[in-house]
C-alpha cells in the first residue's frame, strides 16, 4: 500500500526538528539516499514508510499525507467561505480546530492560508491589533507566498491602508489583487465592495458604479454557502452604490434601488444596515438639494446607528451640511459640535472644523484657525476632495470682501490640490 507524503512536507518535518538528512534517516531507518530522494520528488511512499514516520515524530491525527492536507485545505476554504457570508459563530467554532491542524501538518502553504484568513476574521470581528498582528506576522514569510496567497494578502493591505483614509495605497493593493483575480478567478463580493468603495471615496464614480455593479450580482447570484446568496454586504453595496449613482446625477436610480432596499431591511430588522440605508437616502437627497428629506432621513438613520460607528458620524456631518444649505446655521452648527464632542478620528475632526469655521469665516479667528490648522491637517491626512472644497470657500469669501490677491491664492491652491489627486489616481493605477 502506498500513500503520498509532499516532498516540502517531508523536508519541513526534518527542519523543524533541527536534523540533517543522515539524521532523519537514521531515526526512521532507511539510507540518507532514500530520503534525498523523497525530498527531491513528489512520489509515493511505502504505508510502512509513513507509519514510522507518524511514530517517530508523534504526528498521528496530522495531516502530513497529501489526501489528509488536501481535507486541511478543504477545510480552509470552507472556513473562509463562513467570514465572507458573515456566519462569524460557525467560524469562531472552527478557527482554534484548524489552527491545530494547519500547525500540524508542516505544510507553509496550510499555514500561511491558516494565517490570511485569521486576519480576515479578525477584520469581520472589527479586532483591528489582531489584524495587524497577523499582517505583520506574513510580512515575514512572502518569499513562500502563492498567487492565491498574494491575492488574499494584497486585499488585506487594500482594506487596512483604506480604513486609515490612504486611498491611494489602497488602489495600488486592489489594482494589484485584481490583476491576480483575472488571472486566477477568485473575486468574490468583498473585493468588488471594497474597490468600489474605495473608488467614491477617491472620487471616480463611474468606476466605482462599475465595481459595485459586480458586487451586487455576486451579492444576488453567487450561492456559494449552502446554496445561498452572499447578503452580508447587500445594504452596503446598495447604499454606496446609490451615493456614487447620485454623485453622477443619477438621482431617480439611486432612489429606487435604496427604494427596493429598505422594506428588505426592515424585514430583516438589522439595525445597522437600516441606518446605512437611511444614510444613503440622506445622501442622495442632499445631491437632489431637497433638504428637508435629506435631514429627516439623516435623523432617522442616526436613530439605528451605532454612535461608535463611522456611519454615525458621517451622518452628523452630513445633517449638519445639509441644515446650513438650508440656511439652518444654528442647528447646523449645533449638530457640528455634537459631532466635535464625540470621540472621532483626525479625519473626521478636521473636516467638522472645516465645516464649522466655513460658516463663520467672517470671525478672524475662525478665519485663521482654518487657514493655518484646519487646511493643513485636511491635506496632511490626504483628504484632497475635501480640502478642494474648502479652498473654493475661501477663494470665495475673500473675492467677496475684495481681496482678489486671496482669492486668486486660494484659487491656486485649489487647482495644485486638485493635480495632486490627480497624480494619487495614476499612482493609483487609474486613468
Amino acid at each position: 500500500m502506498k500513500c503520498l507524503i509532499f516532498h516540502k512536507t517531508l523536508r519541513n518535518i526534518r527542519k523543524r526538528h533541527g536534523l540533517t538528512q543522515e539524521e532523519f534517516a537514521k531515526k526512521l531507518e532507511c539510507t540518507p539516499e532514500h530520503i534525498i530522494a523523497l525530498e527531491s520528488n513528489n512520489e509515493p511512499v511505502a504505508f510502512e514508510f509513513a507509519v514510522k514516520l507518524m511514530d517517530a515524530f508523534d504526528l498521528h491525527g496530522s495531516p502530513i499525507t497529501e489526501l489528509a492536507r488536501a481535507a486541511l485545505m478543504d477545510s480552509l476554504q470552507k472556513w473562509k467561505i463562513l467570514i465572507d457570508y458573515g456566519e462569524m459563530d460557525k467560524a469562531a467554532a472552527l478557527k482554534q480546530e484548524l489552527e491545530k491542524g494547519a500547525r500540524e501538518s508542516y505544510s507553509p502553504s496550510a499555514e500561511i492560508f491558516y494565517d490570511l484568513f485569521s486576519a480576515s476574521y479578525y477584520w469581520a470581528i472589527n479586532d483591528m491589533d489582531s489584524v495587524r498582528e497577523a499582517m505583520a506576522a506574513l510580512e515575514q514569510r512572502t518569499e513562500g507566498f502563492s498567487a492565491r496567497h498574494w491575492y488574499y494578502y494584497y486585499r488585506l493591505v487594500a482594506a487596512l491602508e483604506y480604513r486609515a483614509y490612504r486611498h491611494k495605497e489602497a488602489l495600488i493593493a486592489y489594482k494589484a489583487a485584481e490583476k491576480l483575480d483575472k488571472e486566477n478567478k477568485m473575486g468574490n463580493v468583498g473585493f468588488y465592495f471594497g474597490y468600489g468603495t474605495c473608488l467614491v471615496n477617491m472620487g471616480f464614480m463611474e468606476r466605482a458604479v462599475e465595481y459595485l455593479d459586480k458586487a451586487q450580482h455576486m451579492s444576488n447570484w453567487s450561492k456559494i454557502y449552502d446554496g445561498k446568496p452572499n447578503r452580508r454586504y447587500a445594504a452596503s453595496i446598495d447604499g454606496m452604490l446609490a451615493i456614487a449613482l447620485s454623485k453622477l446625477g443619477r438621482c431617480d436610480e439611486a432612489l429606487a434601488i435604496l427604494d427596493k432596499r429598505l422594506p428588505v431591511e426592515l424585514k430583516r430588522n438589522s439595525r445597522e444596515h437600516i441606518g446605512f440605508t437611511y444614510y444613503s437616502y440622506g445622501v442622495v437627497y442632499s445631491r437632489k438639494r431637497d433638504y428637508d428629506k435629506a435631514i429627516d432621513n439623516f435623523d432617522k438613520a442616526l436613530d439605528y446607528l451605532s454612535v461608535s460607528g463611522k456611519s454615525y458620524k458621517s451622518s452628523l456631518q452630513y445633517k449638519a451640511i445639509a441644515l446650513i444649505e438650508s440656511d439652518n446655521i444654528t442647528e447646523g452648527l449645533q449638530c457640528i459640535d455634537k459631532g466635535l464632542s464625540m470621540p472621532i478620528d483626525d479625519i473626521t475632526r478636521a473636516l467638522l472644523e472645516a465645516l464649522k469655521c466655513s460658516v463663520t469665516m467672517n470671525d478672524p479667528k475662525s478665519l485663521e484657525y482654518m487657514e493655518d490648522t484646519v487646511m493643513p491637517e485636511l491635506l496632511r491626512c490626504g483628504q484632497y476632495l475635501d480640502a478642494v472644497k474648502f479652498f473654493k470657500i475661501l477663494s470665495t469669501h475673500y473675492s467677496d470682501a475684495k481681496k482678489f490677491e486671496r482669492a486668486l491664492e486660494y484659487s491656486n491652491v485649489a487647482l495644485e490640490v486638485y493635480e495632486q489627486l490627480y497624480e494619487e489616481r495614476i499612482e493609483g493605477g487609474l486613468q
